[in-house]
Parts: structure tokens; sequence; C-alpha cells
């Protein structure tokens, strides 16, 4: 499909969810193909965006001026320095096998079909990167307050602020779920080998698998250990409660005595 040597995929993660419905409103280019969930753009000769409902942006085959531009059309204000991001490169090469190396893979045939498929696989590695942080945040928060537990025999944090970690964590996990779709094998790789075996090679390499069920893990650590705070602060609760009991018990006996004294 093209004379070039490498042609670079970079991806992009946006902190939040990315209305498509809004992004396809602000379209001037081709558009190849567009669901509920992703748009896939064709900008230029053998250049493509494909950007997805989960948070991320992809270019094929654009110059950072060119990514600059698109970024300033679809989300105005948001500097693509700042947001997690990473590189692959597609290579031409002349073996009938697919060669997987550091950052690149080599095939044969280049079209746009081998692209959208190399794009989506980049795309479900940066929002992994993502999610990876965000989880690794919390459980780094989690180990805090356990060490403090350890260290003092106490966990200083207000019910208010408890309940808010414990938001967020949820809040996260439930995104994730939301869109455990993006791993699942996109339809036209259903009925084509070459296309299964690109998509299939490309997810091995990126370890999408792995590093999801890494991330379920984290927040199951993270779970376990936020049922034991709350936990915690039941008992606290019940604690305070039966002692506010047995001072309106004593101050209504001591209230009897007084007044039969009298």
């Amino acid at each position: 499909m093209s004379d070039n040597k490498e042609l670079k995929i970079s991806a992009y993660h946006l902190t939040g969810n990315i209305d498509i419905r809004g992004c396809r409103d602000k379209v001037s280019e081709k558009i190849v193909a567009e669901t509920k969930t992703d748009l896939f753009i064709e900008t230029g000769k053998e250049q493509y965006i494909f950007i997805f409902n989960y948070g991320v942006i992809t270019f094929y085959n654009m110059s950072e001026k060119e990514m600059g531009i698109a970024f300033s059309r679809y989300f105005p204000g948001v500097s693509k320095a700042l947001l997690p991001a990473d590189d692959f490169v597609l290579k031409i090469g002349d073996l009938n096998e697919l060669k997987v190396e550091f950052n690149s893979l080599s095939l044969q045939l280049i079209n746009q079909e081998t692209i959208k498929i190399a794009m989506l696989n980049v795309a479900q590695s940066v929002a992994l990167m993502y999610f990876d942080t965000v989880s690794q945040d919390l459980l780094m928060r989690v180990r805090g307050f356990t060490t403090q537990m350890e260290e003092e025999g106490k966990l200083k944090i207000s019910r208010k602020n408890i309940m808010k970690f414990i938001g967020k964590a949820l809040n996260t996990k439930n995104k994730i779920a939301e869109n455990l779709y993006i791993f699942d094998a996109p339809p036209v790789t259903w009925n084509n080998e070459y296309l299964e075996k690109v998509n299939s090679t490309l997810s091995k390499h990126f370890d999408l698998g792995l590093r999801y069920r890494s991330i379920e893990n984290t927040f199951g650590i993270v779970e376990d250990n936020l049922d034991a705070f709350m936990e915690l602060y039941h008992q606290n609760e019940s604690s305070k409660l039966e002692w506010i009991i047995i001072i309106l018990i004593l101050v209504e006996v001591l209230d009897t005595f007084i007044t039969k004294i009298i």
C-alpha cells in the first residue's frame, strides 16, 4: 500500500471518556468506519485517525504538526505532551512470517485493515498503561494506610475521605469493566486468517490479557483492604454508640438518685 519503509502509529490517552458523536460533528475528512464506540477517519493519503470512546486517540503516518492540529480540533485546550502515550511502527517486510520487534511489526501486506487492527492494539495498550498507573496509585495509598495502622495502631483518615477514596476506586474499576469489549477480537478478523494472525500477534506482543489480569488483581487487593477499613470504621462507630448509651444510662441513674435524695 505504501512505498515507505516505516510508518508510525502514535496513541494518546485522555483521562476521561470521549464523546464520539461530538467528535464526528467536527470531522471534515472522510469517515471510513464508525460505531457508537469508535470513529475511524482517513485524513489524507495513507493517513488515519482512530478515536475510541474509552479515552484514546490514535494517529497513523501523521506528523507532529498534523497531530497537533487534530488535537486542537477535537480536544481544544488539551496538550498531547501531557498525556500517557505510546508509539509503534509498521514496517514492510520481505518475509511471509510476521516479525515483531520491541516497538515494531514487519509484515508483507500493509493495507487499511491491517493498519486499523494495529491502531486498535496500540490504543488498547495505552489504555491499559493508564489504568495500570491509576491502580498502582490506589494501591500505594492503601499501603500508606496499612503502614500507618502497623506503626500507630490506628487509621488517621476521616469517614468522608475514606468514602471518597472508595468511590474513586470503584469508579475506576467500573470504567474498566464498561470497556471490557476493547479486548475482544475485531469482527473483521473472524473470517480473515491473515488479519486474525496480525491481531493475535500484536495482542501477544503487548501482553494485553496478562496486563488486564494484573490490573484486576491489583483492584482485588485494594478492595480487600477497603473492606477491612470499613469494618474498622463500623466497629469504631459501634463502640462510640455503646459508650454514648452507657453514659446516658449513668446520667439517668444519677439523675434518679439525686432526685430521690432531694
